[in-house]
């Protein structure tokens, strides 16, 4: 057996959990083949029988993102029709949405399709990477199309359940319950869309591209319909997300870089009824820009291997039906109030975000082309920065990724790059993955045993094909019904739609007369022209750098802020003082990949709960929040916790 999935064994192999269904079905392929499959509330259990030896595997729950029911149809419709004889390469599976049009007569058979995302060590450092399996099972036990539909809808309504986690209607699950209608219908299944909001310009400007190829069969394969809304300028999710109805959508996924997420979050707090939008709405993020802080965070905080395909593990976070809280920072300065989901930043690192958009075109590689001009010409600034420090921060017993974090410990302060671009197609052996409609269309050997080339010690494969016995079974007396087949079973690309500049709705939206009132939670701080109290710590001088994070990444290969979470109440304030030699800068930002950087002498990371910058006047350089230039002056921030909530794998 391999140690690619989870599995649940007690005495001998045997899955001991409530089984919900079972069924036996074989490999047409392989004499003496047979696999018992359990669907119970831990997943799919497959207990492979080959003359007389068993192996048990089980895909967990978790790694399934969604099913459907399909059935046989004729490829060249209008030809001659064929026996029972005919190759099976001329077949193809359609949905039942589609039954209308010319399908096999002669193939009774009901097919459920399994899409499942497991968990997989790569052959090179034991790295683990998620891919693609599709299991298709076969029912054709019955004479008639709709008795075997019928069996397979009971199976599709159980994994429905079990994957939003509601509870499957044991009622349904037994073989007495006839009516097909009912079982189509109890499916369960979130009706409102995805609001997607796509900047085609973010990173190296392959963002609809990139969706359409890689985001969008994975969508379609848990069934959850989008509406894209192509964003034309600058501003535009903000103004979008302030001014529509955004209680129609079930979230807001952003496909972008970190730009568009910050116009999304400080839109959402343009509204009067901001609160009760974080509250209800979701925020995903599919990683196309040149930084992609947050949704390598969320990644990182949830144990998935981001790096090896980052944008198949944000898109399987956006079908999860699961959440995660996140801070917000609510960030002041002289004109503006904006609230913050990554980083402050003045000095080096803000520099080189800001300078380096000249070459965007590049990608990533633009922050590592300028760092390098950055230490040739190193710059210092004068100011003063103060900090109201934690009393209790997160431990950690080290770095590494993966590691769980310990209670609350007492610490008050730590004293002691490489590219932060996503690299898209870094990984170029990665295959895309495939909508269902490539997966049966394109292979037509899915009917001819493509098990066989499978080795025996291997149970699950990229995709493995499963058939009830041939002979005809009498279980139940066959009836007629399923007219609502046709209306139930929907395709999500059919469903979903792009809205751009045909879309006479967006005539509304002028980001040039945007209204700048910002609502939110009030702030708990001294206000920025006063002197800040006792309790505060004050450092005066000349910096290198002065950066905060809430988010352990800043960037893909950007590990700032190793024992951050998502949702902690602590902002990481990192000092790093004039003085310090280029040779030890230098190492710092070769360890801004893993994280040794705040080992560096020179270094200092503080976990505080508000900070203050005050740079020295009459001078110049900058500021950013969350990669964005903000006028250059004091500045306070103040974290709010758990403010917000992210779509979470």
């Amino acid at each position: 057996m391999t140690d690619n999935h989870q599995c649940v064994m007690e005495d001998g192999g045997q899955v001991h959990s409530n089984t919900l269904l079972e069924e036996t079905f074989y490999v047409t392929s392989k004499k003496n083949t047979y696999y018992k499959v359990r669907l119970t509330e831990k997943g799919l259990s497959l207990e492979k029988d080959n003359n007389g030896a068993t192996k048990v595997e089980t895909i967990v729950l978790n790694d399934i993102i969604g099913c459907r029911c399909m059935r046989s149809k004729r490829k060249s419709a209008g030809s001659c029709v064929c026996g029972p004889g005919t190759s099976r390469s001329q077949f193809k599976l359609v949905e039942s949405v589609e039954a209308y049009q010319s399908y096999d007569e002669f193939d009774t058979s009901a097919y459920l399709y399994i899409y499942a995302y497991t968990l997989k060590k790569a052959r090179m450092k034991g790295i683990k990477r998620r891919e693609r399996t599709t299991i298709t099972l076969r029912f054709r036990s019955f004479d008639k199309y709709e008795d075997n539909l019928r069996e397979a809808s009971r199976w599709r309504l159980a994994i429905k359940c079990l994957i939003v986690g509601l509870p499957v209607p044991k009622s349904f699950m037994s073989p007495s319950h006839e009516n097909l209608e009912s079982l189509i219908s109890a499916c369960p299944g979130e009706q409102r869309k995805i609001l997607v909001l796509l900047n085609p310009k973010s990173g190296p400007g392959r963002g609809r591209e990139t969706f359409q190829k890689r985001i969008h069969p994975i969508l379609s394969e848990a069934e959850r319909p989008y509406d894209v809304h192509i964003t034309k300028c600058p501003n535009y999710a903000r103004e979008f997300v302030r001014t529509r109805d955004i209680y129609q959508w079930s979230g807001l996924l952003m496909v972008g870089g970190d730009g568009i997420v910050f116009e999304v979050v400080n839109g959402l707090f343009q509204r009067p009824d901001w609160e009760k939008a974080l509250k209800e709405l979701s925020l995903g993020v599919i990683p196309c820009g040149s930084g992609n802080g947050l949704a390598k965070s969320i990644a990182y905080a949830k144990q998935e291997p981001y790096d090896y395909n980052p944008l198949l593990v944000s898109a399987l976070s956006v079908v999860k039906f699961k959440k995660a809280q996140m801070d917000l920072v609510r960030v002041e300065t002289r004109n503006q109030i904006l609230f913050s989901f990554l980083s402050v930043g003045w000095g080096l690192l803000a520099d080189i975000d800001i300078e380096s958009e000249r070459l965007r075109a590049i990608g990533g590689q633009r922050f590592t082309i300028w760092t390098i001009a950055r230490l040739i010409g190193l710059r210092t600034y004068k100011g003063k920065v103060s900090y109201l420090a934690c009393d209790k921060v997160p431990s950690v017993e080290n770095l590494g990724n993966g590691k769980a974090y310990n209670e609350y410990a007492q610490e008050t302060q730590i004293s002691h790059s490489r590219s932060c671009g996503d690299d898209l197609d870094r990984y170029s052996k990665i295959s895309e993955s495939k909508s269902f409609h490539d997966a049966i269309d394109g292979d037509p050997a899915i009917f001819d045993g493509s098990f066989d080339s499978c080795d025996d010690n291997e149970i699950i494969s990229d995709n493995i094909t499963l058939e009830t016995e041939a002979e005809r079974r009498q279980r139940l007396d066959s009836f007629y019904s399923a007219t609502s087949a046709k209306s139930t079973y929907f395709s999500t690309g059919s469903i979903s739609s792009y809205h751009s500049i045909d879309d006479p709705n967006n005539e509304d939206i002028d980001p040039e007369n945007s209204s700048q009132v910002m609502y939110g939670p009030s702030s708990r701080l001294p206000a920025l022209t006063s002197e800040v109290s006792n309790s505060w710590t004050q450092i005066e001088g000349e910096f290198v750098m002065v950066h905060a994070a809430y988010q352990s990444h800043l960037g893909q290969d950007y590990f700032f802020a190793p024992r951050a979470k998502l949702a902690d109440g602590v902002i990481w304030l990192m000092i790093i003082k004039a003085g310090i030699t280029r040779a030890n800068l230098l190492q710092f930002l070769l360890g801004l990949n893993n994280g040794t950087h705040v080992t560096r002498s020179g270094v200092d990371m503080i976990p505080v709960k508000a900070f203050r910058i005050e740079p020295e006047e009459g001078a110049n350089g900058y500021i950013t929040v969350d990669g964005e230039k903000v006028d250059y002056g004091p500045l306070q921030a103040e974290i709010f916790p758990s403010l917000a909530s992210v779509m979470s794998p």
